[in-house]
């Protein structure tokens, strides 16, 4: 990794370090291992507490809890597998079977769950019996080109939460056949699907740019941890340059999902081509001066739009929520509260996106250590695939 010329980095990192813990120790609840609030004034639950463990680990704080915490932990998110194998928040689930379509409300839960067991070191209880029916011949691939790709932003979500779940049933429970299918039915249908006239998933059926840019960080990761080679990687630093806005952001106001995006877009397209090289650097400095905006000045997490900025400039992102049975996803407004600040996702994704910046060009004061679990998808990049690496340390290379 390269080295950090600046002679302020450790005060830097352990600035945004300190600000990014505060946050997670104010959304605590109880001394129950796990048990986090994902903001302020809502209960307790699952995407606080898988949020909470990605920050934690992020910054080193994860392992030193010891294994009678790290396992009291996991088995927050054991106890929400269904006996056919899917994770799911509604108890009434838990004894349901699922197939095909009626799994779309039940996967971005199981991936959340099976990340987080990850990080903890811990494994899913049971066989993930639910992707049976995926195993057959072409029934893969079927189910990738079935989705509604206008929504490639949507259509891409449930594919990488797919692509965990083969993986945690091949390491986990011995079914070494799935590289093979992967790369039979999954490999080909992504590339039919990619426009490679942008680089982009989708935008040859109506998606706008940005919107397929957003696919891109949930499809790249799986042909990283694969080790496929990725198609059209000018014409995803095309895309990746002309979607930035002006201030460095990704979207009017600043917002976790399409910021973190944007940075992990320029991270790994730079470890990829020399092509625009140059500009791809100016736009990681335009982004990580964007992201610092988003650094609450109290000094408790990361803000959902930049502090710098006034309601009448933001625009709500939409929340993919998906019916069972359906192959198109409905847009859920959440951002349309002026009176949300902060949410767990944006104290992991604020930084994470910092450390890949601060990776990608060396000299930014920013450096870390920080500890990069690739099995966590959206931490699997072109330079660590679903490896666990020190990332911006300068004793690992």
């Amino acid at each position: 990794m390269k080295e950090n010329g600046n002679h302020s980095g450790q005060e830097s990192f352990a600035r945004i370090r300190r600000v990014t813990l505060a946050y997670v120790n104010a959304m605590k609840a109880g001394s129950t291992p796990g048990i986090y609030a994902k903001e302020r004034g809502e209960a307790p639950g699952l995407y606080g507490s898988y949020h909470a463990a990605h920050i934690l680990d992020l910054f080193g704080e994860l392992s030193p809890l010891g294994p009678d915490h790290l396992a009291a932990w996991a088995a927050f998110f054991q106890a929400r597998q269904s006996e056919q194998g899917f994770f799911t928040n509604d108890p009434e689930l838990l004894t349901a079977r699922l197939s095909g379509t009626e799994l779309n409300p039940v996967w971005h839960t199981t991936r959340g769950c099976l990340w987080a067991l990850r990080l903890l070191n811990k494994t899913a209880e049971r066989p993930l019996r639910f992707l049976q029916p995926f195993r057959k011949s072409g029934a893969l691939q079927s189910w990738v080109l079935d989705y509604d790709w206008s929504q490639p932003w949507a259509a891409s979500n449930q594919v990488l939460a797919m692509a965990t779940a083969m993986f945690a049933q091949r390491d986990w429970f011995g079914d070494e056949s799935i590289d093979a299918q992967l790369a039979a039915e999954l490999q080909p249908a992504l590339h039919e699907l990619l426009d490679e006239s942008t680089g982009l998933w989708g935008t040859q059926f109506g998606a706008g740019v940005a919107d397929g840019l957003f696919a891109n960080i949930h499809l790249m990761p799986i042909y990283f941890a694969c080790g496929w080679p990725l198609p059209a990687v000018e014409r995803m630093v095309d895309a990746t340059l002309s979607a930035q806005l002006p201030d460095g952001s990704y979207w009017p106001g600043g917002s976790d999902c399409p910021d973190f995006d944007g940075a992990y877009m320029l991270a790994n397209l730079y470890e990829l081509t020399d092509y625009r090289r140059a500009e791809m650097e100016g736009a990681a400095r335009k982004y990580l001066a964007h992201a610092l905006q988003h650094e609450d000045a109290d000094g408790c997490g990361w803000l959902l739009h930049r502090r710098d900025t006034a309601p009448h400039g933001w625009k709500a992102r939409p929340h993919w929520k998906w019916p069972a049975g359906a192959t198109r996803a409905i847009a859920e407004q959440r951002d349309e509260n002026f009176q949300r600040t902060h949410i767990m996702l944006g104290s992991w994704f604020y930084p994470l996106s910092i450390a890949l910046i601060a990776n990608m060009l060396g000299d930014t004061g920013y450096e870390g250590p920080y500890r990069i679990n690739g099995h966590s998808l959206h931490q699997c990049n072109v330079f660590n695939g679903t490896r666990t690496i020190t990332l911006c340390d300068e004793h690992h290379s």
